[in-house]
């Protein structure tokens, strides 16, 4: 009975020993890639800021308080204020202080522009009367004369008229009295004339310095007019508001900035680079940009700035690459990956994806891949240790230990064992 006991034990443990070689030796289902050899681009690869090519800050010139902020329709079709995000035209009311204080001071100065005008007119139809009266007066004035010529000769006549005893003393003395009278009369008319001529220069003196008013009334009045237009915050550039930081009713004062815009319709992309690089890059040239925001896309743009001196602390060279945005698909602040190719063509080495890379099992601080071997008819996995380079994208470079055309395995890596009989699935 015991006999029969010890082999019954003794087949029940070979049938175990069987089942465990069977289980140790069945394939496992793994994918191969084959070792290829790569040329890979040396270019370096810098990080860029997108930036918008135009960006103002818009300020408030006048104080007061804000009485109106520019309406924008939302997404649920109601009219709010504008706010970020929300694209606005060039020469768009975005907001407006309360203009009475300077209005009143705009009427102020056009009244008194008003009212010198109103006293020009005056003062030119006095000109025009005066001289009128010059004119009148210069025509009295020589008729005086005529009739002091005259009288002075009729006078000159009597005295030798006189002197010869052929005239009497009444004639002479009526002819003398005649001279006398022409002679007053002829005065008083150069008096007149004289005091006309003064007027007439008052008169012209008087509309100069209106004029002078009017001009100085006309100054202040586009000086007062300024910081009325000014009570507006108008859009100089047609762009995408980037930030408002002012409401209604909010008191600003000359500086206060109310809106950040930017026209995004072409970007720039700006990177540092060291001196090594900044004299390979030339303006005009192109270079591709890529986000991870948006996944896929490829931009070309053009470098339309070098830095022609080295930022003293970061010692490297800004670099600006100019983007045409249409679609305004790039925005403000986003990271951008550009790179800028190597001066010559590097050669080509080995490289495994990097899901072939496992860590060796016996040196913990080695890695190793599994090469696939066709031994008796069988595929086998056959542990490598290799040294590795530098990462290339999903591979790696591989400097020891594998050659171009072998197989490494690449799904099934951290469960296959070393010498394991392996299937290759598609």
């Amino acid at each position: 009975m015991k006999t029969l006991l010890i082999v019954a034990l003794c087949c029940l443990l070979t049938s175990c020993r069987e089942k465990s070689s069977a289980a140790e030796t069945a394939p496992m289902a793994v994918k191969l890639k084959t070792v290829e050899l790569s040329v890979p681009n040396r270019g370096v690869r810098y990080s860029a800021n997108i930036e918008p090519q135009k960006q103002v800050e818009l300020a408030f010139k006048v104080s007061g308080y804000v009485d109106r902020v520019m309406q924008a329709r939302g997404v649920d079709g109601r009219l709010r204020d504008v706010q970020a995000g929300d694209r606005v035209a060039h020469g768009a009311e975005l907001a407006r202080v309360q203009p009475n204080e300077y209005a009143v001071k705009v009427k102020q100065a056009e009244s008194n522009v008003a009212e010198a005008k109103s006293s020009l007119d005056s003062g030119k139809a006095q000109l025009t009367e005066a001289h009128s009266s010059v004119a009148s007066g210069k025509a009295q004035l020589a008729e005086a004369a005529t009739a002091r010529e005259k009288a002075r000769l009729d006078f000159e006549r009597a005295k030798s008229l006189f002197a010869s005893q052929s005239m009497t003393k009444p004639d002479y003395d009526a002819a003398r009295a005649q001279f006398d009278t022409a002679e007053a009369k002829h005065a008083a008319a150069q008096s007149q004339v004289a005091m006309l001529e003064a007027k007439t220069s008052a008169a012209n003196a008087q509309i100069e310095m209106l004029n002078a008013r009017i001009n100085n009334a006309e100054a202040r009045t586009t000086e007062a007019a300024i910081p009325l237009r000014d009570t507006a915050l108008r859009a100089p550039l047609t762009g995408i508001v980037l930030s408002r930081s002012v409401e209604t009713g909010a008191l600003v004062s000359p500086g206060k900035a109310g809106f950040m815009i930017a026209d995004l319709s072409s970007v720039k992309a700006v990177f540092g680079v060291p001196d090594l690089t900044v004299n390979k890059l030339k303006l005009g040239s192109t270079l591709t940009l890529t986000t991870e925001s948006l996944p896929g896309r490829e931009f070309q743009g053009q470098i339309t700035s070098i830095a022609p001196a080295a930022d003293p602390k970061s010692r490297v060279f800004e670099v600006e690459v100019t983007i045409r945005n249409p679609q305004q698909l790039l925005k403000s602040g986003m990271i951008a990956s550009l790179e800028v190719a190597a001066a010559a063509q590097a050669p080509p080495v080995t490289v495994v994806p990097v899901s072939a890379v496992v860590r060796a099992r016996t040196q913990g601080e080695q890695y190793a891949v599994f090469v696939v071997e066709e031994r008796g008819g069988k595929q086998l996995a056959r542990s490598r240790l290799v040294k590795l380079g530098e990462a290339l994208g999903n591979t790696i470079v591989v400097l020891e230990g594998v050659n171009a055309g072998e197989r490494v395995i690449t799904t099934g890596a951290t469960q296959v064992l070393d010498g394991q009989a392996v299937q290759v699935i598609p």
